[in-house]
């Protein structure tokens, strides 16, 4: 069942005296995804139209789940000056480990209890699994793709551990992942000792700008569960954040690009999405998305699968790395980071690629030496090497391609995320005909700038002052009846008099530019003449739907437009008046979707029901 919320506005209350000063804040309720409520009831407060001054935050820390590793980065007002930011440096096993990052992997015991995460979790499972203990243990790995590719994401949404034997909450396995994330940032900080107060620390989630709305609805709950406050968290989109890193950089290639009118791409390549933004530098500075949030599974793990197949063939066995991986994670995983370090560095310079071969695939395999392997190596020709990159460099090309059709220029071309390290993907975009007039350019740790940028992003959100809108939204309405312009089956009476029932109110179309602090506005009446309705509540429900005509009435019955939720109003001790009329704003330019709802009639706002 659609998503039911308690909509309110009050003024925020952070826990902290000086946030308290700080704030000053309206606060609303906003209406997400299609989720199901059946045991659950949201009541959540979160901003809706004002923010706190520039820099009022003592620390702002951002918090970065990726597909293959996560990290977090924080800055403190003083270092934010100074356009400093600061990242943990986390211990891996191999030098071509990242440092600022650990591997997104959380481990859980035989009670399904949180233990471990990140370098700590796969070096625990791997002396597990040599002691044979393995099975009282649960890795989870590589999970992010999960709320990417599901369809219809649910608050009781599973992923299954690495060995398929038991599963849990995707909140909970994310939530632990936040959560641990969270605790080592607090850590950290009171280890340098920088003063700070607790309630007023901006925690920064990104999420990718191609997700639905429920993947980021359902990572922000994550978020609350692991301990961070609503009215102390902001969803950043990963590509915009990116963005945002990129126009702090001093270098000159890209302080050109930020210039006033000037129009550019980043092309944000992760592990396992590829996310595009496409922005206008406007005259202030500030930033205008021009084209919708695009892109698709394609990112460094598809290359990643293409070497498995080639390893499978190999040994002509299609359970050899799974097995490998049961048997010695610590060699499955020294293979894996080595493939990623040549991942990064093979070039369009021809050269055959040379990989340490763990003694435990050999035995796995069974197969004899080959042209291939040689004593405990593996040999990949150079062209077979390139073939890992062919599909989703084809799948970039051809996506940079079709948003280059539609926005009719570019400046320059932006790579950002870790599969952008890559020489020979960078390579090939960059000599490639059909794009090959854009300037091409990647910064300095590019896997970083997501993390670098959701910082800058908490001080100054709303330099993203434009977005473009990825659906249609709108109200499901009453309308009086018309018969030239309505269906004869959607008639309906209400008080005697006929009415319309089911008709899409639309606020904004798919495609439509809306401004940061601009809301859409939307009136509507409810009649309560009879005594049994002076006490029902007042629903109106929000839709959302892709490709919607604007030359006839449309219906939020037809097809392909979904309930993402529902605003409950409850009546007055006295009742509702004969007639209620309600005044709604919905904030579509911000990262999420924010409602305020007001009484007209009553003179206020729809009241919070604490549980």
């Amino acid at each position: 069942m659609p998503l039911e919320l308690k909509v309110y506005t009050k003024k925020c209350t952070p826990s902290s005296e000086k946030a308290r000063e700080l704030s000053g804040l309206l606060y609303a309720n906003f209406l997400q995804v299609n989720m199901d409520t059946e045991k659950t009831e949201v009541k959540y407060g979160i901003q809706v139209s004002e923010r706190s001054p520039r820099h009022s935050w003592d620390i702002v820390a951002a918090f970065d789940i990726g597909t293959s590793y996560s990290g977090y980065a924080y800055s403190d007002r003083k270092e934010m000056d100074l356009k400093s930011v600061s990242f943990n440096q986390w211990t891996g096993n191999m030098v071509s480990d990242p440092k600022a990052k650990a591997p997104t992997t959380v481990l859980f015991d035989k009670n399904m209890r949180f233990h471990s995460f990140g370098y700590e979790a796969e070096d625990f499972y791997a002396t597990q699994v040599c002691e044979k203990k393995n099975d009282d243990w649960y890795r989870f790995k590589n999970f992010k793709m999960v709320l990417y590719r599901e369809k219809n994401v649910q608050r009781d949404l599973k992923i299954s551990d690495d060995s398929g034997r038991s599963s849990l909450l995707a909140s909970e396995v994310f939530s632990q992942t936040i959560k641990s994330l969270k605790s080592h940032f607090e850590n950290t900080v009171r280890e340098r000792a920088l003063q700070f107060d607790s309630g007023n620390v901006l925690y920064v989630v990104t999420v990718p700008a191609i997700w639905k709305q429920s993947a980021k609805l359902l990572m922000k709950e994550a978020a609350m569960q692991a301990g961070i406050p609503e009215a102390q968290l902001l969803i950043a989109l990963e590509p915009e954040a990116a963005a945002m890193y990129c126009k702090s950089l001093p270098e000159q290639t890209l302080t050109d690009t930020f210039k006033p009118h000037k129009r550019y791409m980043v092309l944000d390549l992760g592990g396992g999405t590829v996310d595009v933004v496409v922005h206008d530098v406007l005259e202030d500075g500030g930033l205008a998305e021009v084209y919708k949030a695009s892109g698709g599974d394609w990112g460094g793990t598809m290359v990643d699968r293409e070497f498995e197949r080639y390893i499978q063939n190999i040994f002509n066995s299609e359970t050899c790395l799974k097995e490998l991986w049961n048997l010695s994670p610590r060699d499955a995983y020294d293979l894996e980071r080595e493939f990623e370090m040549q991942k990064r560095q093979i070039s369009n310079k021809a050269a055959d690629i040379r990989l340490k071969l763990p003694a435990r695939l050999q035995q796995v395999g069974k197969v004899p030496v080959t042209s291939s392997i040689t004593f405990d190596h593996i040999y990949v020709q150079y062209p077979k090497f390139k073939e890992f990159f062919e599909n989703p460099k084809n799948r970039i090309i051809s996506l940079i391609k079709d948003i280059l059709n539609e926005v009719g220029r570019l400046d320059q071309i932006i790579l950002v995320g870790g599969f952008s390290s890559s020489r020979y993907l960078y390579d090939q975009l960059k000599s490639h005909s059909d794009i090959s007039g854009i300037d091409i350019c990647c910064p300095k740790e590019p896997g970083l700038a997501v993390l670098q940028g959701a910082v800058l992003f908490g001080y100054n959100p709303e330099d993203v002052r434009y977005r473009i809108c990825r659906y249609t939204f709108g109200f499901g309405v009453l309308q009086d009846f018309d018969e030239s312009i309505h269906r004869a089956d959607k008639r309906d009476k209400v008080d005697g008099e006929d009415v319309c029932k089911d008709v899409f109110d639309v606020l904004v179309y798919e495609g439509e530019k809306v401004k940061f602090d601009d809301p859409k506005f939307a009136t509507s009446k409810s009649s309560h003449r009879q005594a049994d309705r002076k006490h029902i509540p007042i629903k109106k429900e929000l839709f959302a739907g892709k490709n919607i005509p604007q030359d006839r009435t449309v219906y939020v019955t037809e097809e392909g437009i979904k309930p993402l939720g529902k605003i409950i109003s409850h009546a007055p001790k006295e009742g509702w008046s004969n007639l209620v009329e309600f005044k709604t704003k919905v904030y579509f330019g911000q990262t999420e979707i924010k409602i305020e709802d007001f009484d007209i009639t009553n003179n206020r706002t729809s009241p919070v029901n604490e549980k």
